[in-house]
């Protein structure tokens, strides 16, 4: 009887233990409570440029520079560019080139950079960039963006950035400075000089101020048929 009692008591013991240790054993996470990475830079929109050096042409080409000012996602992957030091050593480097210069000089006089600007005065333009400040979860995509622990990181490793290094290195090379010092005789630069002397250019203008495709829905249905005005005639090549 006593060994009965006995082995009741061990066996009931030991229930109460497993018992007592499966309620013990703390509750797996559930999957949205896990760490998360570090936010990834922001996504690049289609038609956006993939590598700094296609970002520094695309910033100073004004006749898409400005498509940032009317996309707030281009604005976002902009700003994420931008706030690179791999991005701020390879604009260093390329502003040491006379023919970003003339390549930028010359997109200004294009006849596409008038409907590159004039599509940020579209109301629609103007209205969603209320409805963005408005918006919690832009202003969220910019503090994420910018105060990505990667970012940081590489703005506290830039010393030893090879891209920084390099244009470090380039500025203390003299012939860096050769293209700069021959720029009065770079033909790319004399070309671009030339560009106001064609009278096709004004002509080019002219139709951007008028064409409806220079601005947004809003005032370029104004310029659409029929209450919009003929393209002018460019003058015969002589």
């Amino acid at each position: 009887m006593r060994k009965l009692t006995l082995l009741m008591t061990l066996a009931l013991g030991n229930l109460s233990a497993l018992a007592f240790a499966q309620q013990s054993v703390p509750a797996a996470p559930p999957a949205a409570a896990t760490a998360t990475p570090a936010p990834a830079a922001a996504a690049t929109p289609d038609g956006m440029p993939r590598t700094h050096q296609e970002w520094v042409a695309y910033l100073s080409d004004f006749t898409h520079n400005a498509e940032i000012m009317s996309d707030p996602k281009k604005f976002v992957a902009a700003m994420n560019e931008i706030s690179e030091p791999a991005f701020l050593a390879t604009a260093t480097i390329s502003m040491m080139n006379p023919n970003l210069y003339a390549r930028s000089m010359a997109s200004a006089m294009d006849p596409r950079a008038y409907g590159n600007y004039a599509r940020i005065v579209d109301p629609m333009t103007l209205m969603t960039w209320m409805q963005v400040a408005l918006d919690p979860q832009f202003f969220n995509a910019m503090v994420q963006m910018l105060s990505d622990p990667n970012k940081v990181m590489r703005w506290v490793s830039a010393p030893t950035d090879p891209n920084v290094t390099a244009m470090a290195l380039g500025m203390l090379n003299p012939n860096a400075y050769v293209p700069m010092a021959t720029a009065p005789v770079n033909p790319n630069l004399w070309g671009t000089a030339m560009m106001p002397m064609n009278p096709n250019l004004y002509t080019g203008w002219a139709n951007s101020a008028v064409s409806p495709q220079s601005y947004g829905p809003t005032w370029g249905s104004m310029f659409a048929p029929p209450y919009g005005m003929a393209p002018v005639q460019q003058a015969p090549a002589r």
